[in-house]
Formats: C-alpha cells, sequence, structure tokens
C-alpha cells in the first residue's frame, strides 16, 4: 500500500535594500518609511516624520517615472513568500521527519506543489496618501498625519495562487537518485529516476518552447538509464549531474519570474 508523507518548506523572499532599478525594493522602502513616520509621530517629533514621509514621496516619484504612461494604477510587488509542499510514495509509517530509514527502497517524489503569497503595493494610492499625511503633518495635525500613513499600509494587497512545480520533482528525484548512486544502491535509484522522467514530461506540457525540447530529450536519456542502471553503473553519477544542471538553471530562473 503506497503512503504519501509531504515535506514543508517555506521560502519567504523578503523585501530588497532599496535601488533605483529595483522597483520592488523601492516600493518596500515606501513602506518602511510610512512605519517609521508613524513612530516619530507617537514620540511627536513631527520633524523626523516629515522626513520621512518626504523620502517616501521620492521613492514613489521613482517608481512612478519608471512605469509605463499607460499603466494605471501602478503596482508593484514588495514581497513574495513560497511554500513548498512535497510529498513522497511510498514511506514507512511512523510520525516524525522523513529519514532514509522511513524511505522505502521504491520511494520517490511524485508531486511538488507550491503556495505563493504575493503582496502587491499601489503606489499611485500610497503616493496621494503620503501627501496627505505630509498636508496634515504641516497643519500640525498628528492625528490626521497618523490616519493617512495607515492608510499606506492598507495600499497593499496579497494575491495568493496554488501551482503544480514539475522542475522541482525532477530535481528533487534526480537529487535522490543521486545519494543513492553514492550509497551503491543503483536498483533503489530506479523509481527516483522515472519519477524524474515524469517530472519532466509535466513540465514540457506546461511551458512548450526551447527548453520543453531539451526536457524531452533528456526525459528519453533518463527512461533508457533507468532500465539499465543496474548494469550499467559507470557511468550513472556523471549521467545525473549531467541533467541536474540544467534543472538547476531552469529552477533559479523560474524562481525570479
Amino acid at each position: 500500500m503506497f503512503r504519501s508523507f509531504a515535506i514543508i518548506s517555506v521560502l519567504a523572499c523578503a523585501a530588497l535594500p532599496v535601488c533605483a532599478q529595483d522597483l520592488s525594493g523601492t516600493g518596500a522602502g515606501i513602506l518602511d518609511q510610512a512605519k517609521l513616520a508613524r513612530r516619530a509621530i507617537a514620540v511627536h517629533n513631527n520633524d523626523a516624520a516629515l522626513e520621512h514621509i518626504q523620502y517616501a514621496v521620492v521613492l514613489a516619484d521613482r517608481i512612478m517615472s519608471q512605469a509605463p504612461p499607460e499603466e494605471s494604477p501602478v503596482v508593484v510587488p514588495v514581497s513574495k513568500e513560497i511554500q513548498t509542499t512535497t510529498t513522497y510514495r511510498p514511506v514507512k509509517r511512523g510520525k516524525g521527519p522523513l529519514t532514509p530509514k522511513r524511505m522505502k527502497k521504491y520511494t520517490s517524489a511524485r508531486e511538488v506543489q507550491q503556495d505563493i503569497t504575493t503582496a502587491d503595493l499601489n503606489v499611485t494610492n500610497a503616493a496621494n496618501d503620503l501627501e496627505a499625511a505630509q498636508l496634515a503633518l504641516e497643519r500640525d495635525d498628528r492625528g490626521a498625519a497618523d490616519v493617512w500613513l495607515e492608510r499606506v499600509a492598507g495600499d497593499v494587497t496579497e494575491v495568493n495562487a496554488n501551482r503544480d512545480a514539475p522542475l522541482l520533482m525532477v530535481r528533487q528525484n534526480l537529487r535522490l537518485a543521486r545519494s543513492r548512486v553514492l550509497e551503491g544502491k543503483y536498483e533503489d535509484a530506479q523509481a527516483p529516476l522515472r519519477a524524474a522522467a515524469q517530472g519532466l514530461q509535466d513540465f514540457e506540457r506546461q511551458f512548450p518552447g526551447p527548453q520543453a525540447t531539451q526536457a524531452a530529450y533528456m526525459r528519453g536519456q533518463i527512461l533508457n538509464f533507468a532500465h539499465i542502471i543496474k548494469h550499467d553503473r559507470a557511468d550513472a553519477l556523471r549521467l545525473i549531474d549531467q541533467w541536474l544542471t540544467p534543472v538547476d538553471r531552469w529552477v533559479r530562473q523560474e524562481a525570479v519570474q
């Protein structure tokens, strides 16, 4: 009986430092400056609050100047969180983390899914809120200024999406096959190799193009080698590393999209 076991890992892509060429980092800077301005207002430091607001306005103007003229409102992502779930089958019964002892002979990664949460800042609205906060503070109306600055945080919208991650499935299985080859368990590498080939087929369907053509070629190589790995052991490590190289590159490219 096949049992599934899920491993969950979280990769949180924090906002990058403010940079003229990094719209996401600049958008995060707007939020940071708005927070700092609210802290200054809380201790009745109007001068410091104005400085933070003015800097946030500069950052907003920087983003607006780089946006296409037809884009309205101007929206930029400020953070991204990815939760990845990998399901292995079959796995021995037991509790706690997945260990080599719990991995059965023919275990492979059968499914990899990602839950992606992106936070987007409406820079157009934020710029208007910052201007209103500045005007209120110049009138020495700290209460109104704080309300407008609070609205800047409300200009962030979270978008959630789920997707299959066939490339991660391929990489997980190739790494699993590689570890079994290093242990001298060549026959046990067959299942993850076949699962890697399945992941490449899923990738081809989702992303047709030059990469899909290369993936199809690799899939054929992997399936053929899975049949003979018990008898052709000398090239096992070299071939797996050869397949891992483009897969690692594609995973990195996909991560920044």
